[in-house]
């Protein structure tokens, strides 16, 4: 059981954290909201209604309770989501589906595995940044000797020396 405690005092600080690095617009858009509805949600200046609430739940994985009370486990957990699904279903309906995972643990189960393997991806991708910085700085120290160098060379063609004194002090530099 996860419990998050964190600063989450408020509906609008759990939102907030729900919402992570998502932009407003891009978060509101996927709850189905405007981003100045959302962004008032997260000011606390209003509150959002059921459906924005699950909605929320659904598209972050927190849980319901939590994300109202700040209370109990920060994630949904997956088993209690199947049953209140068919629920919810007309009994018309539960002869002519599959049985199947009702369409939010579907999308739950993946959104949290993609979300890893992207996590990974990031973390690789960041170590081959500082790699190539590591290299790009290395190259550029090289580049920087080199230009003294000939630098160097060109003043000992200006003074008039000999291009083979020249070449000699340019190996041994």
């Amino acid at each position: 059981m996860e419990i998050y405690s964190m600063e989450t005092d408020t509906l609008g600080a759990r939102i907030r954290l729900a919402r992570g690095k998502t932009s407003q617009g891009v978060f509101a858009a996927l709850i189905g909201v405007s981003k100045g509805s959302l962004g008032g949600y997260e000011r606390d200046e209003n509150l959002p209604n059921t459906d924005v609430a699950l909605k929320i739940c659904q598209k972050t994985g927190f849980s319901v309770e939590w994300l109202l009370s700040g209370r109990g486990p920060l994630r949904a957990p997956a088993a209690p989501a199947a049953p209140q699904k068919q629920e919810a279903e007309p009994p018309a309906a539960a002869p002519a589906a599959p049985p199947a995972e009702p369409p939010e643990t579907q999308k739950s189960a993946p959104y949290c595995a993609r979300c890893l393997k992207l996590e990974e991806k990031l973390e690789k991708l960041e170590e081959e940044r500082r790699e190539l910085n590591a290299e790009n700085r290395r190259l550029w120290k090289e580049n920087s000797a080199l230009n003294a160098r000939v630098a160097r060379l060109e003043e000992q063609q200006k003074k008039g020396e000999p291009a083979r004194i020249a070449a000699q002090n340019y190996s041994a530099a």
